[in-house]
């Protein structure tokens, strides 16, 4: 195996800030942003990672970063022709390289497709719930008109876009990059911070 290449490595230039995840579902619904272009996995969050992505929402910690592709840019209309967001209907303006359990997952809350604790939220931000074995819990569409504007509040995804890409072999070494290093997460290491946290918190 070499590490070595052909040419000196190309940095690519990233725009990042912080974009309302209300408004980034709505641009996946709208087909604007594609979730699913060749390369990417399918959906492999489970429901209590999607609860979770709730969770960190409202504590206002860091919920990770979104890649973005933008697909309005000389190099991708030059590269494909007949698929020139700007020209042709129904061609998305992004694709996902990175965040799509992210994105799905706030295209599920924003349409009602899943419930968190009801306790998570004030009073008077919980309209309607529904009952679990946990105790009530409650959607999206289940909130009060205080509750909706405290989702569109605090629910945000810093979000990385790159107008580089030509075409999607493109987009997909830039998937390779961003997902190739490093170890993913095992389930002993996420079991010892919860043992380091569940004795913090008895102490």
């Amino acid at each position: 195996m070499t590490r070595q290449t052909d040419a000196p490595l190309n940095n690519i230039t990233l725009t990042p800030s912080f974009q309302s995840a209300r408004w980034l579902a709505r641009r996946v619904a709208d087909g604007e942003i594609t979730l699913d272009p060749p390369y990417q996995r399918g959906d492999e969050w489970t429901q209590d990672q999607r609860i979770s992505l709730l969770h960190t929402w409202l504590l206002g910690r860091p919920a990770g970063v979104v890649i973005l592709s933008d697909r309005c840019n000389p190099a991708w209309a030059a590269a494909n022709p007949g698929r020139d967001p700007y020209e042709t209907p129904g061609e998305p303006l992004w694709a996902c390289v990175d965040g799509k359990q992210r994105l799905t997952t706030a295209a599920m809350w924003f349409n009602g497709e899943f419930t968190i604790p009801a306790s998570w939220l004030p009073a008077d931000h919980v309209g309607h719930t529904e009952d679990t074995e946990d105790g009530p819990y409650v959607r999206h569409s289940g909130l009060t008109e205080k509750g909706v504007r405290l989702m569109e509040r605090y629910c945000s995804l810093l979000v990385a876009e790159t107008r580089e890409c030509a075409t999607e072999a493109d987009e997909a070494a830039f998937y390779l990059v961003v997902n190739g290093g490093g170890s993913p997460q095992s389930a002993a290491s996420m079991a010892n911070a919860e043992r380091v946290r569940t004795a913090g918190n008895t102490t």
